[in-house]
């Protein structure tokens, strides 16, 4: 028996074949379509995630300049006040109003962004044929076009958060100098 030369194993009939291709097929189909699921849900919860800090944004930036104007409605109302230091707090409004500018635009940005990535898909050549969905230079454009949208998105959201911390700040330090006279 020494001698003897090893027995391959005999390969499984055509059918068996097949029959484990489409099984494994049908399990690919399954994680893909898993996978797909799950980045849709993620990319949603961003998009609403994104959504709702560029609405704070605005109502935080809104809010602020209201309550200065409120402040300045107490104070003008008062016998002895100085206008010139009243003056300094009203201007510090001009933060606020660049925090709700910046916040819109981050928000038509946004929008921006989304619309692009639907051309991304809409632009895309379709085949029945590996890989089935082609780039094009269409599509290749409309790539480039989004990661711009988002980079200034996120530039727009960042300067209307600066913009309210630094109107805070200013008028911080404004109505510290106005109460101290």
């Amino acid at each position: 028996m020494t001698d003897e030369q090893p027995q391959s194993q005999p390969q499984p009939p055509y059918d068996h074949a097949r029959w484990a291709f489409d099984v494994n097929r049908g399990d690919a189909h399954r994680a893909h379509d898993g996978n797909a699921e799950f980045h849709t849900y993620v990319n949603k919860a961003a998009m609403d995630g994104a959504n709702l800090a560029l609405r704070t944004l605005i109502i935080i930036n809104g809010g602020a300049a209201v309550a200065v104007l409120t402040f300045l409605g107490g104070v003008a109302s008062k016998t002895q006040i100085d206008f010139a230091k009243v003056g300094v707090v009203a201007g510090t409004l001009q933060w606020f109003a660049w925090g709700v500018a910046l916040g819109v635009l981050a928000m038509v940005l946004a929008y921006f962004t989304n619309y692009s990535m639907a051309a991304i898909a809409g632009k895309r050549s379709l085949h029945y044929e590996h890989p089935f969905v082609r780039d094009t230079g269409a599509s290749a454009f409309w790539v480039k076009l989004n990661l711009l949208f988002h980079a200034i998105a996120i530039a727009a959201a960042l300067g209307s958060l600066l913009s309210f911390m630094l109107g805070m700040f200013a008028t911080s330090h404004a109505v510290t100098h106005l109460l101290a006279s």
